[in-house]
């Protein structure tokens, strides 16, 4: 007999998937920053328990803890694989000039397009420090939770069932 998980179609149960494991990084990552701005915010002290969210998060996605019958799957839907060295270097090298291009794109679009000024809103401006260490832990957590759910956890399954076109294009969409 089926269950109702089973029952549901690939693409819908990898959506929610992929959703609930963006929602889950994403949000406690972002009640960190808030509790971080509101208590102490001269010390980007939330650096500390989110580091150690990330690496519980991780370890789970990739097969670790409760339930032990989920494991496998879990493992499997973060399609986390050890790249070789080639790999590592075309992608850097990609960024670097996708990075180049983007910021000479925006060069001339400031050239043809005069936005105005926008004023800051904030009553207490954040430290340098902390808003610099913020930034920087908010990319890792970008990255891994992003790559987690919309590549591993969406991506994944619709791609097994319906090619990676139709995977790519809705992942696209939702991302």
């Amino acid at each position: 007999m089926l269950t109702l998980w089973q029952r549901i179609p690939v693409i819908l149960k990898a959506v929610l998937s992929g959703a609930l494991v963006a929602i889950v990084g994403t949000v406690t990552w972002a009640l960190l920053v808030k509790a971080n701005l509101t208590w102490i915010p001269h010390i980007p002290w939330s650096l500390i328990p989110a580091s150690f969210l990330l690496w519980i998060y991780w370890r789970y996605l990739n097969g670790s803890g409760w339930p032990r019958s989920t494991s496998e799957l879990r493992k499997r839907n973060l399609r986390a694989h050890a790249l070789s060295d080639n790999v590592w270097a075309s992608a850097i090298l990609a960024g670097i000039i996708g990075l180049v291009a983007l910021l000479l794109f925006m060069r001339v679009m400031n050239r043809m397009i005069r936005l105005p000024q926008q004023q800051l809103t904030a009553s207490d401006p954040i430290p340098a420090v902390t808003l610099i260490f913020l930034l920087l832990m908010g990319s890792v957590v970008a990255g891994v939770v992003e790559e987690a759910a919309f590549r591993g956890y969406m991506q994944g399954p619709i791609e097994k069932k319906h090619g990676p076109v139709i995977a790519i294009l809705i992942t696209g969409v939702f991302f």
